[in-house]
C-alpha cells in the first residue's frame, strides 16, 4: 500500500517542526534548521514546483505561529529559499556532496535573509552575541544532514526506491 505524497510531506514537515521547536529549541550549541532543510530537499522531489512553494510558505507560517518571531518572517524566508532551490536544483542532482553543499549554501542564504529581514522589522531576538555562530553553525549542520539524509528523503517522498541513487 502506497502512502500519498501529500500525507508523507505533511508528516515529514510536522516531524521537522516538532523536533525543531522542542528538541533544538533547547539545544543552543548546535541546532540545524530542520524545517528549512525539508523545504530545500522538497525541491529535489517530483512534486510540482507550485506545491513546493506553497508548502514552504505554510511551513514557515507554522514555525512563526509556534515561535515568538514576527508573523510571516519565516514564511517569506522559506518561500524565497524554496524558489531559489527550485531554480538551482539541477546543480544538486549530480551527487551526495553536491547536494550537501547546495543545501548548506541555501541554508546560509536563508539564515542571512532571516537576520536581515528580522533586523529591518526590529526582531532583536534574531541578533545578539551568537549571530555570527548561528550564521556558521546552522548551514554547516544542514550541510551534514543533507549529505546524510537527502537521498533517503527523496526516496521516501517520491515512493521510488531507485530515485536519486548515487553511485
Amino acid at each position: 500500500m502506497r502512502i500519498p505524497k501529500g500525507l508523507t510531506v505533511a508528516l515529514l514537515l510536522l516531524f521537522a517542526v516538532v523536533i525543531q521547536t522542542t528538541l533544538f529549541g533547547q539545544i543552543r550549541f548546535i541546532s540545524p534548521d530542520l524545517v528549512m532543510l525539508v523545504v530545500i530537499l522538497l525541491a529535489l522531489t517530483r512534486i510540482r514546483p507550485e506545491l513546493v512553494i506553497g508548502t514552504a510558505f505554510l511551513a514557515g507560517l507554522l514555525v512563526d505561529l509556534l515561535g515568538s518571531s514576527l508573523l510571516g518572517l519565516r514564511a517569506v524566508v522559506f518561500t524565497t529559499v524554496a524558489y531559489i532551490a527550485l531554480r538551482t536544483r539541477e546543480r544538486a542532482e549530480i551527487g551526495r556532496y553536491a547536494t550537501a553543499l547546495w543545501a548548506g549554501i541555501l541554508t546560509l542564504i536563508g539564515v542571512l535573509l532571516l537576520v536581515l529581514i528580522g533586523t529591518l522589522f526590529g526582531q532583536t531576538s534574531l541578533l545578539g552575541p551568537d549571530v555570527a555562530s548561528r550564521l556558521l553553525v546552522v548551514p554547516l549542520a544542514n550541510l551534514v544532514l543533507a549529505g546524510l539524509l537527502g537521498p533517503l528523503f527523496v526516496r521516501i517522498v517520491d515512493g521510488d526506491t531507485t530515485a536519486f541513487r548515487y553511485s
